[in-house]
């Protein structure tokens, strides 16, 4: 996952460099590798000078140099599980990234949140000493929140769909890492809110449901057949905000199913979008994907990576479909870009989706909402995400074109 900052101005250097070295500090995990083993753990990553999790790159051309950073995926078996790039030209841009092992998009945040409090706290004269996180990474705290009986029937009503559309894959290759954005601004993200206040539903329906209808553009499916959706929902809804744990993976995803008649009718996707995320909330599907997620490990660490190695097999010969992803990685708040100098932009990207998955998220910062697509450049033309990109802005404009 990426968090990226576009500055209107240049950083300095030494500061910058203070900060995320306290912040590191802060997160030890974030330098961490990952471990096999019974059970598996994170242990402290081996210096790799070539890889550091800080450095800077002096560019004539922020964009090309931003495409370079973010083809390059972190291993979780090598580490560091971070990585912070400042790039440097006329003006600066930070580009913060980790694995997606150990944390979501609340922990990027999170940890962007830190180093930008750490670079306004100055040179670093007064000494400062990490509290780190004594909050439970795992999803016991939040289990603990419920009964064995309610976790298990929040399980039982987890269901897998099989989805009727197909991306136009040329192969099912995982080279070339990309990613494809495509930013709303502000007068649009304005009408949308107004819908939602109108019909209410909540920005999050309407994102998925104009997804929905760009997919059965894109993949045409035929009268009446269900595209379901993977969407995620982050497990901290259920803890108080004294006890968000900072940088750790608490997000989980559960399908979303959605039938199409015919010519969808735009309205009534996004409503019957907003009733099966409703049902799905009220039954805590959350809760039982992250069940489903902890009875796979019931069998052993060791069990779970030889069945991951058979489906990642399967997947190389197109043997093995996945629904089409998609993800809110919600508000860029202020806090996060606050460095005491002008930011001109911020947004943040999902992990790229090897085939045959394929995600899109969203993100907003100051009212303008980035829809952004990670993909294999050897598998999926770009032409052809640009293009549900473009499709998914044109259903969001067109349905909130009468509020």
């Amino acid at each position: 996952m990426h968090l990226v900052i576009r500055f209107d101005c240049r950083l300095d250097l030494p500061v910058v460099e203070m900060a995320v070295r306290k912040a590191l500090l802060a997160e030890p995990l974030a330098t961490a590798q990952y471990t096999r083993g019974e059970p598996p753990c994170f242990e402290p990553a081996c210096p790799d000078p070539g890889m550091p999790v800080f450095a800077l790159i002096r560019t004539g051309d922020l964009d090309h140099a931003l495409a370079e950073v973010l083809s390059r995926p972190l291993d979780p078996g090598k580490g560091p599980m971070a990585r912070v790039r400042l790039l440097r030209s006329d003006s600066d841009l930070l580009c913060i990234s980790f694995n997606h092992t150990i944390t979501d998009a609340y922990g990027v945040k999170s940890f962007g949140s830190l180093i930008a409090w750490l670079y306004r706290s100055g040179t670093g004269e007064q000494e400062y000493r990490p509290v780190g996180s004594s909050h439970d990474r795992s999803f016991n705290s939040i289990f603990s929140l419920f009964t064995p009986a309610e976790c298990r029937a929040a399980a039982g009503r987890i269901r897998t769909w099989q989805g009727a559309g197909k991306i136009p894959y040329r192969s099912f290759r995982t080279g070339n890492p990309q990613y494809a954005t495509h930013t709303l601004e502000k007068e649009l993200f304005f009408r949308m809110r107004q819908y939602t206040h109108v019909h209410g539903i909540t920005v999050n329906d309407l994102l998925l449901g104009s997804y929905v209808l760009a997919l059965a553009e894109s993949t045409p499916v035929t009268k009446g057949a269900c595209i379901p959706v993977l969407t995620s929902i982050d497990l901290r809804r259920y803890l108080s905000p004294g006890m968000y744990p900072p940088l750790a993976n608490l997000s989980v995803a559960f399908e979303l199913p959605v039938k199409t008649n015919g010519v969808p009718d735009p309205g009534e996707v996004v409503r019957q979008v907003h009733d099966r995320m409703s049902e799905s909330k009220s039954g805590h599907a959350g809760i039982g994907a992250a069940m489903c997620i902890c009875r796979e490990f019931d069998a052993g660490f060791l069990h779970v990576e030889k069945e991951l190695a058979e489906m990642e097999e399967k997947t190389r010969n197109g043997l093995l479909p996945k629904n089409p992803f998609f993800t809110n990685l919600g508000v860029i708040p202020e806090s996060v870009t606050d460095f005491g100098v002008p930011v001109r932009f911020a947004w943040m990207l999902g992990p790229v989706e090897y085939p045959p998955g394929f995600g899109l998220a969203a993100c907003t910062f100051r009212e303008r909402l980035t829809l952004s697509a990670g993909f294999s450049g050897e598998s999926l033309e770009r032409a052809w995400v640009c293009t549900l990109l473009s499709s998914m802005a044109h259903h969001l404009s067109r349905l909130t074109s009468r509020v």
